[in-house]
């Protein structure tokens, strides 16, 4: 298909008109890459593109000042993502196969030699060339890096243009706004014609001559992969972003002098937030009627946010709905990943040559790990005075503790109840009574209510020793109430700055930091960072965080980051997003990683195996007279030892759940091995831990009987919780309530 179209960027009417021709990748005549190519001037030909809703790449445009050529490609096939997902190796996504118009187009104009391609967010485009469609590109520039500006603002986009006074304002933003699936080929023509616009402007043509050139045609293939991987999936979580949010307010106003519209927000999820391109929609009840107004966020400060509106308004009016029209703007960790994307492509960094980088996303490339922190030494020392470790738990500790470059990246897993806090807490406590006097730890989560429960367990324990970091935003006049019990050690962000005596004030010499993973991208934490040196990070429920969130961390903190430690469990919460994003993956989905992890063991669980035990119909409930024999005969034996202990007998699936993951110390699960091995409790709750726990956990009830218990002294030191399964067949049967049979056991039961 063949047309002409007129721009409307520019403000200056005298160019021609366009030539576009539109093909399928099927049918790309050699001769009509060629008069494309020959209407080239000075090699500059712009480029741009087209995406669908799931943000694969659907179209390509080239574009000199006189003639256009749009390229449609087709959509993966489900057979052809069925045979890629055959050919997965070691984690890495496979790419489409090469077809013949395809290969025309990367030889001709993409790695043509001779052609220079300018384009808008190119980045994007020579990731989506590689994901979708197998090709490379070579010596492409990204015209948004000329401004100094947020490369996501309308004011990157004139500067790359060549200035707001020679552009139609409103057609370019309108032009450049267009969400996924939304833009047509005529959008695009204009983009790339536009891009090739601007270098044919003397004053752009030095700017743009600066610029580092992408050329994936000579990356690695590990390193694209993963290069693509966390940019496609930063894309598709954009583009799930509403664009319309109704904004939770109280319904009285208060006006400024100034004119300036004041709400107070509700609800901190849905609050007034100040973006650049949003627009706040305010529908107000006054003694004249219904009243719609438009305005724009000036500041907010807690719940207070101030609208700067178009129009005037009845101090009495009763705000009925406050809605915002329009994405919020990326924040400064997404910000942060996009440009580092953005240099790993330019080559202005090499993500390669970051043993971090490698160990996770390209552990097949050689990896030259940093030294040790001076002076410090390989030897672990585990702080534990009082000894409440358990095995698993001990050598948790050990690993973090060590420096071993086989620890330096370390999975440790472990479901609900498995002391990973306790873990956490102990491997913090060694490191600053026992490590280096130099040596720091970073605990980092997702979200702030993580780390909060974090330092809470930490004060708990006697351990005050650390700074809490919380952004202002979260904490001032919304989250107060959390932080009560944390103010000898906490430091809001608008405390940040003030120079380096200042910072040294707040941190007092502290060597534990305890912030979100998004903290680490604030760009006014760098005096922290520099008295507090970003060396151990230990992430806690790192099975919610996303992979590529760890892109900005490992940039920013390459010469300082020594060991990374991610602790969570992959079967509870999956990454923040997954629900939406099928293919999101956090650390624990890499198999090469997951290999060397280490597990935590269920609190010292131990299986007893009442081999004659059988079930009786008692009253309105049910009895096993073996079981109980052998729960009396464990209760004697921890009375007579002054231990404290609790009978419980879950027979519904809620008690069950309770006992599973709510146990302190240990648990004796005291049940039939057939049964939840071979019979129908094996697909239960219990089944699946005997599976997860393996045939070490089982003891014989005659070991009970001959005093062989004594050999666990040192699990139950301090206190034996014994759980007792009576009637497991019924166990599972999650919505029936069966009351325990207390008056045959003659000791306290739990409920």
């Amino acid at each position: 298909m063949t047309y002409t179209l007129r721009q409307n960027v520019y403000i200056e009417a005298n160019h021609e008109p366009i030539t576009v021709e539109d093909v399928n990748e099927n049918n790309v005549p050699s001769s009509t890459l060629q008069r494309f190519i020959d209407s080239a001037q000075g090699a500059a030909i712009g480029v741009a593109a087209t995406y669908r809703h799931d943000c694969s790449l659907s179209s390509l445009a080239f574009a000199t000042l006189t003639r256009a050529l749009v390229v449609d490609f087709s959509a993966a096939d489900k057979q052809n993502q069925q045979q890629q997902k055959k050919k997965k190796n070691k984690g890495q996504e496979q790419n489409p196969p090469i077809v013949r118009g395809r290969a025309l187009i990367q030889d001709q104009i993409l790695c043509n030699p001779a052609i220079q391609l300018y384009g808008y967010r190119i980045d994007r485009i020579a990731l989506g060339l590689y994901l979708d469609l197998s090709l490379r590109i070579n010596a492409a520039v990204d015209i948004l890096s000329v401004s100094i500006c947020d490369r996501r603002s309308l004011e990157a986009t004139m500067d790359a243009l060549g200035g707001e006074l020679i552009l139609q304002k409103q057609n370019v933003k309108i032009l450049f706004a267009q969400r996924e699936g939304d833009a047509t080929a005529k959008d695009v023509v204009l983009q790339a014609w536009a891009a090739c616009r601007a270098v044919a402007f003397p004053y752009m043509e030095s700017k743009f001559t600066r610029i580092s050139r992408i050329a994936t045609d000579t990356m690695l293939d590990a390193h694209l992969s993963a290069l693509a991987k966390i940019s496609r999936d930063a894309e598709i979580l954009e583009s799930l972003k509403p664009t319309t949010v109704v904004n939770n307010v109280k319904d009285d106003l208060s006006i400024s002098t100034a004119g300036i519209l004041n709400l107070e927000c509700t609800r901190f999820r849905t609050r007034v937030m100040k973006n650049s391109d949003q627009v706040i929609h305010i529908e107000t009840q006054n003694r004249d009627g219904l009243e719609k107004i438009e305005g724009r966020v000036q500041r907010t400060n807690g719940r207070q946010a101030y609208i700067d509106v178009q129009s005037a308004v009845q101090a009495s009016s009763k705000v009925l709905r406050v809605t915002t029209i329009g994405k919020e703007d990326l924040t400064a960790a997404e910000s942060h990943k996009e440009s580092v994307v953005l240099n790993a492509l330019q080559g202005t960094i090499t993500l390669t040559h970051y043993p971090f980088f490698c160990s996770i996303w390209a552990p097949s490339l050689k990896i030259s790990w940093p030294p040790q922190t001076e002076g410090a030494s390989n030897t672990s020392f585990v702080y534990d005075p009082s000894g409440t470790l358990n095995y698993s738990q001990y050598e948790a500790v050990e690993r973090i503790l060590s420096q071993a470059d086989r620890d330096r990246v370390l999975l440790i897993q472990g479901p609900p109840g498995t002391g990973k806090t306790t873990v956490i807490a102990t491997s913090v406590d060694s490191i600053i009574k026992t490590g280096h006097r130099d040596r720091t730890v970073w605990l980092v989560a997702r979200s702030n209510v993580a780390v909060k429960n974090i330092a809470e367990k930490l004060d708990k324990v006697g351990f005050r020793e650390f700074r809490l970091l919380v952004s202002k935003d979260f904490h001032y006049d919304w989250h107060e109430h959390l932080y009560e019990r944390l103010e000898h050690c906490f430091i809001r962000s608008d405390m940040f700055g003030g120079g380096p005596v200042a910072v040294s004030r707040l941190l007092l010499d502290t060597r534990v930091i305890l912030c979100t993973l998004s903290m680490l991208s604030n760009p006014r934490i760098e005096e922290i960072t520099r008295q507090v040196p970003v060396q151990t990070v230990i992430f806690d429920e790192a099975s919610q965080i996303e992979v590529g969130d760890y892109l900005p961390l490992l940039q920013r903190f390459q010469h300082s980051l020594q060991k990374m430690v991610f602790i969570g469990d992959d079967k509870q919460l999956a990454p923040f997003g997954q629900d939406d994003v099928r293919k999101l993956r956090s650390v624990f989905e890499f198999p090469h990683l997951r290999k060397q992890a280490h597990f935590l063991d269920i609190q010292s669980c131990r299986f007893l195996d009442v081999k004659r035990g059988q079930e009786q119909k008692a009253g309105h409930s049910w009895i096993n007279l073996e079981e109980i024999l052998m729960v009396i005969h464990l209760a004697r034996i921890h009375y007579a030892q002054g231990k404290r202990f609790r009978i419980i007998t879950p027979y519904d699936g809620q008690r069950t759940n309770v006992m599973l993951t709510r146990c302190k110390i240990s648990m004796i699960v005291c049940t039939n091995r057939d049964f939840v091995t071979q019979g129908e409790a094996a697909s239960t709750l219990v089944g699946k831990l005997v599976v997860a726990m393996g045939p070490d956990a089982w003891l014989d009830a005659h070991d009970v009987i001959d005093g062989i218990l004594s050999m666990l002294h040192w699990i139950l030191y301090y206190m034996a919780i014994v759980y007792v399964i009576l009637g497991v067949r019924r166990c599972h049967e999650a919505h029936r309530t069966v009351d325990p049979p207390v008056g045959h056991l003659g000791v306290k039961v739990a409920p």
